[in-house]
């Protein structure tokens, strides 16, 4: 995921299957630099965004970074993407006692998010190799967790191959020297494959994997 060094070629795979998750504000704010920085052009690329129900915020910067990828590039080129909406967990100013209700609902949807293979892909040779994410991409907040968790969970119970929704957690550049809670949550609970931060200072404290300042600077798309 750093802006600098060697790049894997991805040009000879079937089938690359990304998942973002788009937490809303700033976050999803830093993930589209990320995704602008890291993006390299393949047909056989699939992009998924997970976003919360009513996040419009989300919706509308997503399209904005895909209208970027697509003046860049043809549409060939550029690869297939979609959207899913995922139920809130817990709403602001929701009674707790009607939490356990949503997170259900928000569980499911989730899995769903993961299992349903891209429409986009559906008939084309490849469309076996797009039945799960390689991976999942996150910088939280709370969505980003929950989704990695289910796609944990899916793992453990052999209902998804292991070689498939790998995890990568990106902290918060907001967060310079201790992690968010998002952060901890993924810290203490190790279910992400990879997890890296934007600032040496965290690095050093969390031993976590340093690649510089990855949502503040430039992009790859040449615009």
């Amino acid at each position: 995921m750093a802006r600098s060094g060697v790049h894997p070629d991805t040009s000879r795979l079937s089938a690359l299957y990304l998942t973002y998750v788009l937490g809303s504000g700033g976050h999803t704010g830093e993930l589209c630099e990320v995704i602008k920085q890291t993006f390299r052009a393949t047909g056989t690329l699939h992009r998924r965004y997970i976003v919360t129900s009513g996040d419009t915020q989300s919706l509308t910067a997503l399209a904005r970074v895909e209208d970027l990828i697509h003046c860049a590039y043809p549409a060939q080129s550029a690869g297939t993407w979609d959207v899913h909406e995922v139920v809130r967990a817990r709403k602001v100013h929701q009674p707790f006692w009607t939490a356990p209700y949503t997170s259900l609902l928000s569980a499911l949807s989730v899995v769903a998010a993961l299992v349903e293979p891209p429409g986009a892909r559906a008939g084309s040779s490849a469309q076996v190799a797009f039945r799960y994410p390689q991976l999942i991409i996150t910088n939280g907040p709370g969505t980003g967790f929950i989704v990695c968790l289910v796609a944990h969970l899916l793992k453990m119970c052999w209902l998804v191959p292991k070689d498939r929704l790998k995890i990568v957690y990106i902290e918060t550049w907001a967060h310079m020297s201790t992690l968010s809670l998002t952060g901890r949550l993924f810290y203490y609970t190790d279910i992400a494959d990879t997890f890296i931060v934007q600032h040496k200072k965290l690095a050093d404290k969390t031993g976590k994997r340093f690649v510089g300042e990855v949502a503040k600077s430039g992009n790859f798309l040449g615009i």
